[in-house]
């Protein structure tokens, strides 16, 4: 919602197929186009505007491409052709990456990535698996550590070997979103300002709205 407010034309993409919906997230739940069930089994190249234009929008003109609030039947997909096609139409793609797995699946979407940025809980566990999965990425851009943390910005950077980007608190904000089917992140608060600081650490040329 802050790249498109900052006026980037924008695609969300779920690549968690359990985690519950990122349409919902975007208040796009309820809105009529293509998701990834719709697009199982695509191979070749993909028509990158036809693709853009089937998917649901906001009036913010972000547009979403997610699983749905029902977990799918398989996932194993290769993702690649709908994600090129996505790159190739759109400002900005940004994605929802899923944890590692077994057999390596989460790989051939975190390897579509230019950019990785990591939430951090600001926990002993969240701490150690972001550890893990730094060492896993080969490749972040940074993290946001959700606070309140006494962890100073240097230890963690230490311990993942990225830069601090941003301190997300708590944000009330959330909640009113979602339960007006609001897009998460459109009304002032810590995660837009977060929103603003990975956009500015990511993209250098950007100005945040």
């Amino acid at each position: 919602m802050r790249a498109a407010a900052a006026g980037l034309d924008v695609v969300l993409v779920d690549g968690n197929p359990w985690g519950g919906g990122l349409d919902i997230m975007a208040g796009l739940d309820v809105e009529p186009g293509l998701r990834w069930a719709d697009l199982g089994g695509v191979l070749g190249d993909v028509d990158p505007g036809r693709l853009v234009d089937a998917l649901p929008v906001g009036p913010e003109r972000v547009r979403c491409l997610s699983w749905g609030a029902d977990p799918p039947d398989s996932a194993s997909s290769d993702p690649e052709p709908v994600l090129s096609a996505l790159r190739r139409a759109a400002g900005l793609v940004v994605l929802d990456l899923p944890g590692p797995a077994p057999g390596l699946a989460h790989q051939q979407w975190w390897g579509s990535c230019d950019e990785l940025v990591l939430v951090v809980e600001a926990s002993v566990v969240g701490i150690g698996s972001a550890t893990a999965i730094a060492a896993e990425a080969h490749q972040l851009t940074g993290v946001v550590l959700r606070s309140p943390s006494v962890l100073e910005d240097a230890e963690l950077q230490t311990a993942v070997g990225a830069a601090v980007l941003s301190r997300l608190g708590d944000d009330s904000t959330v909640h009113r979103c979602l339960e007006r089917g609001d897009p998460v992140g459109a009304q002032p608060g810590p995660l837009s300002d977060a929103a603003d600081e990975v956009l500015v650490a990511v993209l250098p040329g950007l100005r945040a709205a």
